[in-house]
């Protein structure tokens, strides 16, 4: 049976949160209105431009109360005076043949050890950017993704869009996944990918508290067209490209993994090498 879509970091924004869905501890899952109009938002909303230092905080602008939403009402107000910055990341640009790997949306234990045997067969490694709650499910399948030098990454606790809820609950669901992943890997992680790569400046300044940088992604290899993906990426892709993956959700399947798997082979044959996020972004331009 295929998971909701709600699995799919890169899919259709979802209408609704799924019923039965366990909150973040200690934040109340509280909906960021939407009276405003998108286009104005978008077009007036501080997006990239957030953060932490330990101690700092940030508050959520709004407006006067009755009056209509102005595009910069959603947007967290940082106090405090250490420095409170959040980097995004699409790509980067390093003088070496390096390719990030992104894996989203696992563990699962059905795909996720699929995954892992591809990059060992190759010598890759990758991120993995993991729900919190399937961590929970499949412990052993964090340790041993981190034991093979693998990189973890938040996803949130149960594939929650950052930019629904308010800042207390961004902030919990970003925490208690982060605490999970520092037990099971043996150490924090220090990226964030927000699910269906939707963020603002609220989604953030969570991050941001957390020291995260933010990843996001220059390609795609989808589910549903796994052949024609990796055609282009092996023929446009460049050092620095950032290329999301999922072994959770719904798209998964079997030509998705023999396509990845044709993608790290052709792209290795090619002189790259597959490195974590934290090492394609600190490699030397």
């Amino acid at each position: 049976m295929r998971e909701p879509d709600r699995g799919n970091c890169a899919g259709k924004d979802p209408a609704a949160v799924p019923e039965g869905r366990e909150p973040a501890r200690g934040a109340r899952p509280k909906r960021v209105s939407r009276r405003m109009d998108r286009r104005r938002f978008l077009a007036g909303a501080g997006l990239l431009a957030a953060g932490g230092a330990a101690g700092s905080g940030a508050v959520l602008a709004a407006g006067a109360g009755g009056t209509a939403e102005g595009p910069t009402a959603r947007t967290a107000a940082p106090s405090g005076r250490g420095a409170y910055a959040a980097a995004v990341t699409f790509r980067a640009a390093p003088s070496a043949r390096l390719i990030a790997l992104t894996i989203d949306d696992g563990p699962t234990r059905e795909w996720t050890p699929q995954v892992l045997a591809i990059l060992q067969r190759h010598g890759a490694k990758a991120t993995f950017f993991r729900v919190g709650e399937r961590a929970r499910a499949a412990p052993d399948l964090v340790r041993r993704t981190a034991d093979a030098g693998h990189e973890q990454g938040n996803h949130t606790w149960a594939h929650d869009d950052l930019t629904r809820y308010d800042e207390a609950f961004d902030r919990g669901t970003l925490e208690r996944t982060h605490e999970l992943l520092a037990e099971l890997a043996g150490r924090a992680p220090t990226l964030c990918r927000p699910p269906y790569g939707r963020i603002d400046s609220v989604g953030l300044a969570a991050c941001a508290g957390l020291r995260y940088e933010v990843t996001l992604w220059s390609q795609h290899v989808t589910g549903s067209n796994p052949r024609g993906d990796v055609d282009e990426i092996v023929r446009d892709g460049s050092p620095g490209s950032i290329v999301l993956v999922h072994d959770g959700g719904p798209e998964p399947n079997a030509d998705l993994m023999t396509q990845l798997d044709r993608l790290v082979a052709a792209m290795t044959d090619r002189g790259y090498r597959f490195v974590t996020v934290s090492a394609l972004v600190a490699a030397p331009a």
